[in-house]
């Protein structure tokens, strides 16, 4: 297992399993394990979601038009990433820590 530590000062649960996990949904995220990585430790900003308040969405912009977007779903100041992807667009929701 393996723990990063978020921008928020969160520690982040982030295994080789979870990541293969992803990679077979989000295949644009093959080999772009650092990606995720730098995502959680040096988002550009972090939004709370509409429908779950233990689930951040850190996002970091990679071009002018998409974002890495990591989600993580937190309880008692732990977490582990649920998903990742590349999006164009933001979604809803309030943005609680910004660069």
């Amino acid at each position: 297992m393996d723990e990063i530590t978020c921008v928020l000062g969160k520690k982040i649960k982030f295994t080789k399993e979870r990541y293969l996990h992803i990679v077979l949904r989000h295949p644009e995220l093959e080999g772009k394990e650092s990606d995720i990585r730098k995502t959680v430790t040096n988002a550009d900003f972090v939004q709370e979601s509409v429908y779950d308040k233990n689930v951040l969405l850190y996002y970091r912009n990679i071009n002018r038009k998409e974002y890495v977007v990591v989600i993580i779903k937190v309880l008692n100041n732990h977490g582990f990433i649920i998903t990742a992807y590349i999006a164009n667009i933001i979604k809803k929701g309030a943005i609680i820590w910004k660069k």
